[in-house]
């Protein structure tokens, strides 16, 4: 045989396969992961039920959700593992806030599909005793052996920043540390261009696909963004989309919000 035949048939067998190889790892190390954050007004206007609907109608892989009421008057139940058993989310995490005086206790929560191996929450500092906890809290999960981490929070309400500043700061010193990508969601009480939102971004992206940021309070009729999903570190992703869910008008006083990410 040519000896030059030889030469090209020894790199075709040799050469090509491990490029091919590269490629294929390359790709497989992009993941699409669909997030949801949504404040659920603990159900209060429909049941906690029809929240799992719009959970099951969107069907995301992972949900950030505000205002669970566990074992109370209203939700006589554990709330986190009733959603988790209607909307068919196996993994969940609660997100402890504070106990309700007249029993039971408040939070966030996390929902997947994905199997959980780690979870941290703490409560966020308030300014002035009597002030409303709130929560923040995180998990890893692992899709299609891509690893990242979720959080949700829900930060404080009153009308000036100085109590969600010194959250945001706790905030931000937690998931600094953290060895994987990360997407927060939740209600920020937060407005695109406010003082809240710009100390956000020392370290996440928020990116909405839009000059603007889509309203989400109040339902049916709203006017401002609350709600967010944001992420870091900026490279390690891609937005596909980000939507709000207007078709969910009666469930909660606030709609949900639905991204779509490439996780490179």
């Amino acid at each position: 045989m040519n000896f030059r035949i030889c030469i090209s048939l020894f790199l075709m067998c040799f050469l090509l396969p491990p490029v091919m190889a590269q490629k294929t790892t390359e790709k497989q190390q992009e993941v699409m992961v669909k997030a949801m954050t949504y404040n659920t007004y603990s159900g209060r206007k429909q049941g906690i039920d029809k929240i799992a609907e719009v959970i099951r109608k969107e069907n995301p892989d992972i949900v950030s959700l505000q205002e669970i009421e566990r074992n109370t008057d209203i939700n006589p139940w554990d709330t986190p593992k009733k959603l988790s058993e209607l909307t068919g989310m196996k993994y969940y995490y609660f997100a402890h806030a504070l106990n309700i005086p007249t029993g039971g206790d408040y939070g966030n929560v996390i929902l997947s599909k994905f199997p959980i191996s780690e979870e941290k929450c703490f409560k966020l500092s308030v300014l002035k005793e009597g002030d409303y906890v709130r929560s923040f809290g995180y998990v890893k999960v692992v899709k299609d052996d891509k690893e990242f981490y979720f959080a949700t929070t829900h930060l404080d309400h009153k009308y000036e920043d100085a109590a969600r500043l010194k959250q945001v700061e706790e905030i931000l010193a937690c998931v600094e540390q953290l060895d994987k990508p990360v997407i927060l969601g939740g209600d920020l009480n937060s407005r695109r261009g406010s003082d809240t939102m710009t100390a956000f971004q020392k370290y996440f992206t928020v990116n909405c696909l839009s000059d603007g940021a889509p309203w989400t309070v109040p339902a049916p009729n709203p006017t401002y963004p609350c709600d967010w999903l944001i992420y870091a570190p900026n490279e390690a992703f891609t937005v596909k989309s980000y939507n709000v869910c207007y078709w969910a008008d009666k469930e909660s006083d606030h709609y949900p919000v639905v991204a779509t990410y490439l996780i490179k």
